[in-house]
C-alpha cells in the first residue's frame, strides 16, 4: 500500500493508572492530539508543523490525511505493545475506513514504534516520530539508521526529526516520479539540480537528483535548502552525495549492510566537490533560484569528443604517472581554431568565428567547470597560423603576411580587449613548423 491520496488514521489515547513515573493526563488531551496531528503552529514563527501540513507538504501534495481521536483507553501494565488493541478495535476501525492507527501514550520519547496496522508514540515525541511510525505503517519503507549509517538529519526515515526524506526515499514511496531523477551515463554532465525541499516534480530543465550506477551499490546526488518550516533543521545547506546499498525497492537493509550512506556529512556549497573511492566527482559550479548546478564527472567512463580534460603531474621530476584526468569542459573544444594556456588556469581559444576568448579554471584540481567565456577579442583571430601565450598575459601572433605580433592582456580576467598590436619580428615566421615560448621572453622555433 502506498500513501497517495488522502488515508484515514485512528488516534487512542492510552492511561496506564501504574504507570512508573506516573502519566500526567493532560486536560483536554484528545483536542492536544488532534491539535498535533491537523494544525499546530509554532509558537514563534506561526508556521504550522502539525503532521498533516508535514506529510502534505513532502509529498508535495500527493499524500493527505483525515484524523480520528478515539475515546481514550486504559492499559495497566507499563510496556505497551503498538498493537495492544488489536484485538479490541482492530476489526472495527478496519470496517470503519481507517487505513492506520495508533495509539498515543503518555511518558517520555523513545516510545515510537510500528506493528503494521498499528503505531504508537508518545505526546512529548514530535511530529517527525509521529510522521515516521505512519509511514512505515501506509508505506511500507524501512528505517534508514540500522548498522551506523545513515541519512543523518538529510532523510526523516533516519532522523525521524521531521526534515524532507531524501529524493531516494521520495521516489520509493512514489512522492516522486522516476522521471524527475536524471539517470547518469557517459564521462561529464553538468546537471541543473532542484532543491529536494522544493515542490515537485521539478520545473522543465531541471532534475530532483541524480543517479551513478545502475546497480547497487550506486551513489546519488541531490540539492538541499532550508526551504521551509521542516527544513528549517538541516544542518547545512548545499549538494549532498549518498550511497544506496540497499535492491530492497522500500530501503530496509540487506546483507548486514547500511541501506544508505551519507558520504557529505557537510553539504556541499559551491565551489566545493567531491570525489568518491569510485572515482566519481562530483563538483557544484554554481547556484540557481531554488537548486544548484554541478558536474558529476564518473572517471572510469569513456571520454567524449570535444572534452576538455585536466591532467597533473604530480611529482614533476620524471618519476610520476600522469593518468586519470578530470573533465573541467564538457564538449565543442574540438571547434576552436586555436587553444592555448595563459597560466594561472587561464585559457585562451579562438572559435570559427575568429573571435579570441578568455576561460578560467580557478580551481585548477580537475573538479572545476570551465564554460562561460568571455570574448576579448572581437574578431580577425582564425587568420593567424600561430597563436601562443607568453605569460603574464602576452600572446605572440604570427598574421598572414608572416609577422610576430606582440599582444596584451591587462585585465587577465576576461573584461578586457586585446588589440592594437606591436610587431616585433618583421617576417619569415610562417615558415615555422612549431613556435612556442620559453618564458622570460624567450621564443623558441622550429622551422618547417
Amino acid at each position: 500500500m502506498t500513501w497517495i491520496g488522502r488515508k484515514k488514521l485512528a488516534l487512542v489515547p492510552v492511561y496506564r493508572p501504574h504507570a512508573i513515573p506516573p502519566d500526567q493526563i493532560p486536560d483536554n488531551w484528545q483536542t492536544l492530539i488532534l491539535r498535533r496531528v491537523l494544525h499546530d503552529p509554532d509558537p514563534t514563527t506561526g508556521m504550522d508543523r502539525s503532521l498533516r501540513a508535514y506529510i502534505h507538504t513532502v509529498s508535495s501534495g500527493r499524500a493527505d490525511l483525515d484524523a480520528a481521536v478515539l475515546p481514550m483507553h486504559v492499559v495497566d501494565q507499563q510496556d505497551v505493545p503498538a498493537n495492544i488493541l488489536e484485538g479490541q478495535l482492530g476489526s472495527q476501525l478496519r470496517d470503519q475506513g481507517f487505513d492506520a492507527a495508533a495509539i498515543v501514550m503518555l511518558g517520555g520519547p523513545g516510545a515510537g514504534t510500528s506493528a503494521g496496522f498499528w503505531s504508537r508514540f508518545v505526546m512529548l515525541e514530535g511530529v517527525g516520530v509521529w510522521a515516521m511510525e505512519f509511514m512505515h505503517s501506509l508505506t511500507g519503507f524501512g528505517d534508514l539508521y540500522p548498522f551506523g549509517g545513515n541519512m543523518g538529519s538529510f532523510d526523516q526515515m533516519a532522523c525521524s526529526c521531521a526534515t524532507h526524506p531524501s529524493a531516494y526515499t521520495k521516489a520509493a514511496v512514489q512522492w516522486l516520479d522516476a522521471s524527475a531523477l536524471a539517470n547518469h551515463t557517459g564521462r561529464a554532465v553538468a546537471y541543473d539540480l532542484h532543491t529536494v525541499g522544493l515542490v515537485q516534480p521539478p520545473p522543465s530543465g531541471r532534475v530532483a537528483a541524480v543517479r551513478i550506477g545502475s546497480s547497487v551499490p550506486y551513489l546519488m546526488v541531490e540539492a538541499r535548502q532550508r526551504v521551509d518550516q521542516f527544513e528549517r533543521g538541516l544542518p547545512s545547506e548545499g549538494v549532498i552525495v549518498y550511497r544506496v546499498h540497499t535492491a530492497d525497492p522500500l530501503g530496509h537493509a540487506q546483507n548486514n549492510t547500511m541501506p544508505v550512506q551519507l558520504l557529505t556529512p557537510t553539504a556541499l556549497a559551491v565551489g566545493q566537490s567531491f570525489v568518491s573511492d569510485t572515482a566519481v566527482a562530483v563538483s557544484v559550479t554554481g547556484g540557481v533560484a531554488g537548486g544548484y548546478l554541478v558536474v558529476v564527472d564518473d572517471r572510469s567512463a569513456p571520454f567524449q569528443t570535444g572534452q576538455l580534460l585536466f591532467y597533473r603531474d604530480g611529482t614533476r621530476d620524471g618519476t610520476g604517472d600522469v593518468n586519470t584526468p578530470g573533465v573541467i569542459g564538457l564538449g565543442g573544444w574540438q571547434e576552436f581554431l586555436h587553444l592555448f594556456s595563459g597560466g594561472e588556469g587561464i585559457l585562451y581559444a579562438v572559435n570559427t568565428a575568429g573571435q579570441l576568448l578568455f576561460y578560467r579554471d580557478w580551481r585548477r584540481d580537475g573538479t572545476g567547470d570551465v564554460s562561460s567565456p568571455s570574448v576579448i577579442g572581437l574578431g580577425g583571430w582564425q587568420q593567424f597560423s600561430h597563436l601562443f601565450s607568453g605569460g603574464d598575459g602576452i600572446i605572440y601572433a604570427v598574421d598572414g603576411d608572416g609577422r610576430l605580433l606582440f599582444y596584451r592582456d591587462h585585465t587577465r580576467d576576461g573584461t578586457g580587449d586585446v588589440n592594437t598590436p606591436s610587431v616585433i619580428g618583421l617576417g619569415g615566421w610562417q615558415v615555422m613548423k612549431h613556435l612556442f615560448d620559453g618564458g622570460q621572453g624567450v621564443i623558441y622555433a622550429v622551422p618547417g
